[in-house]
């Protein structure tokens, strides 16, 4: 298992770097940072003290590493389906040019 980058911040956990999944412990509102987005994260994640206090790292870690790779999965699914829609944007915008461009004489 890599190691996950993780810092905690008050209530919150930031997990990663690029994209960093923000674990909020206190009021459940997870999100991802991604490029320039912020993508919500609706999974629940909640761990206990004894977790967060260092008991059984093996399992807290597990779970960190299970939650990550889900977000780096939903960050990239976003990413391609940002892609995707500025190159659909671009076609629609070069077929009504060149239909408006063969309408005039």
């Amino acid at each position: 298992m890599e190691n996950i980058r993780i810092q905690k911040q008050r209530d919150k956990l930031i997990i990663g770097d690029k994209p960093q999944l923000v674990v909020d412990l206190k009021n459940q509102n997870h999100y991802i940072i991604f490029q320039d987005m912020t993508i919500p994260y609706k999974k629940r994640i909640e761990f206990s003290q004894d977790l967060l206090g260092g008991k059984r790292e093996n399992v807290l870690y597990t779970a960190l590493n299970y939650f990550y790779t889900d977000a780096c999965e939903v960050a990239e699914g976003v990413s391609i389906a940002r892609e995707y829609r500025q190159r659909i944007n671009t076609t629609v915008r070069e077929i009504r040019c060149n239909s408006n461009s063969s309408d005039t004489p």
